[in-house]
């Protein structure tokens, strides 16, 4: 049986400025980690308009980033894409977490803390994923740690949102040739943007593809 771990890491990135507004919230959806510094963070940041504005005035002197765009604007919530920095690299533990076997579900932050939900399927894998991170630099801080009662989505390391987003695909015929839906009215459904319901998707499948071909399925 697998367990599920929450817990905290001293992450580089955007550091300075969730710090500066600390009342905006950033929900990562996809990590692209590239080579030449050229990986890449999906995430939306969620607050008050002003804060939220003060938070896009701040980005372009965050010395973990190298460039950044805004994919989708609601009200109180923004999708970006940024390039990171040398120094935003080191935050990114992405292909730690996969070598070790661990699989991110939620990564969360706001002012000085980033926090972490991931499915890992032995203490040992914790262990070795808590000893990649502080050869990074990186502090971390086990919150919680529980055995896993996962349904079978969960199993395959989908996180709650991506669950949704691919039921609902396969119930409308996204996945039907030709389609049924396309990706703009399918991320209508959801409120987001559809670059966002794109992110959400190909997260999913990967997610199942690497729980299958990593020998995870039931």
């Amino acid at each position: 049986m697998s367990f599920i771990a929450e817990f905290t890491v001293s992450n580089p990135i955007m550091q300075s400025t969730r710090r500066a507004i600390p009342e905006v919230t950033v929900e990562v959806e996809d990590e692209q980690p590239g080579q030449n510094g050229k990986s890449k963070l999906i995430f939306w940041a969620t607050g008050p308009k002003d804060r939220l504005e003060r938070f896009f005035h701040e980005l372009p002197n965050d010395p973990s980033l190298r460039s950044f765009e805004i994919l989708s604007t609601l009200p109180e919530r923004r999708l970006f894409r940024v390039t990171l920095s040398p120094e935003g690299e080191r935050g990114l533990t992405y292909v730690d977490a996969i070598d070790v076997g661990v699989t991110l579900l939620d990564i969360e932050a706001s002012g000085n803390e980033t926090r972490y939900r991931a499915q890992v399927p032995s203490r040992n894998a914790l262990s070795q994923y808590r000893q990649r991170c502080e050869e990074r630099g990186l502090s971390f801080d086990l919150r919680r740690l529980y055995r896993s009662n996962a349904d079978a989505t969960e199993r395959h390391g989908l996180t709650p949102r991506q669950r949704d987003v691919l039921r609902r695909a396969l119930e409308a015929g996204y996945f039907e040739v030709p389609r049924e839906i396309s990706t703009e009215e399918l991320a209508e459904e959801f409120d987001i943007s559809s670059q966002a319901l794109s992110a959400l998707l190909r997260r999913g499948h990967r997610a199942i593809l690497r729980s299958m071909f990593s020998g995870g399925e039931s």
